[in-house]
């Protein structure tokens, strides 16, 4: 409705009316997610102007213009990576990146480093498909994370296995630990939650004053991943010790082998059953 537009000669009455038609424009353009119901307590005029931010926000998001990152740095001219030939790959490479950067747009890689040819051909047969809003803030960059699309599993399940023992030397495990799936299974098929999990490690915990000349290697970490599913299960396994302190200065020295087998789901690695020296399940 544009603004010299009235429903009545009456103020109060034309709000009302507009609020009702605003109302119903936006269930049936939006769907029920939309529907508002007329709120007596709302002052006719701000539920009018929260109606109309809301029927604008809506339309920005239909009419939302984008383009493609390779349309966004100009469609400029590059080999693909078969073609490159030896001494081409490290200076397109770093073409690319400059020309990235030069539009406010960047790849950030965590997990590296990966070799040059598998970078340039992720920019040049993926990235530069990806769609972007034109409509993005002025002056601010845009990162892209190359993890997010090709997931480093060695490196999330290694991440995963420093955080889980991190924790147990500390004794700091709550419900926000997410290493920790949220269904164990043990050895035996028995299942519980992770909060029921979490009370038994702080019985445990609880038994000593605090973990002491602790530490810890990563020998080996392996997985399998389901390429129809995108599930996968892997492990990762080593040596630790630490001495636990008693209340009476007393200690009991931990050492062996440890080994925390994980699951994969949403493209998160959690563990869902361990065996750590001292922890009895």
């Amino acid at each position: 409705m544009k603004d010299d537009e009235k429903f009545s000669d009456d103020p109060e009455e034309n709000i009302r009316l507009e609020n009702e038609f605003l109302t119903i424009k936006l269930k049936a353009q939006y769907g029920d997610a939309f529907f508002m119901e007329t709120n007596a307590d709302l002052p006719p005029e701000i539920e009018n102007q929260f109606l109309k931010n809301i029927m604008a926000f809506e339309d920005a998001n239909i009419n939302k213009a984008t383009s493609t990152v390779y349309e966004t740095i100009g469609k400029p001219a590059y080999k693909p990576a078969e073609e490159l030939v030896e001494g081409e790959l490290s200076r397109e490479l770093k073409r690319m990146n400059v020309l990235l950067q030069k539009h406010n747009l960047a790849l950030d890689i965590c997990d590296g480093p990966y070799p040059d040819l598998t970078i340039y051909k992720f920019i040049t047969e993926e990235l530069f498909a990806h769609e972007l809003e034109m409509n993005g803030i002025p002056g601010m960059t845009m990162n892209f994370i190359y993890e997010e699309f090709h997931l480093n599993h060695k490196a999330e399940i290694t991440k995963c296995t420093h955080q889980f023992l991190k924790h147990w030397f500390t004794g700091n495990f709550d419900d926000y630990a997410i290493e920790l799936s949220n269904d164990i299974i043990m050895f035996n098929g028995r299942q519980m939650s992770r909060g029921e999990l979490i009370v038994k490690m702080q019985l445990f915990f609880n038994a000593f004053e605090q973990f002491i000349d602790d530490a810890y290697n990563i020998d080996k970490v392996v997985f399998e991943i389901k390429d129809e599913t995108h599930t996968g299960m892997g492990y990762a396994e080593g040596m630790l010790k630490y001495d636990a302190l008693l209340e009476k200065g007393e200690s009991i020295h931990y050492e062996g082998p440890y080994k925390l087998y994980m699951q994969m789901e949403n493209n998160y690695w959690n563990i869902f059953y361990f065996v750590v020296p001292g922890f009895k399940w």
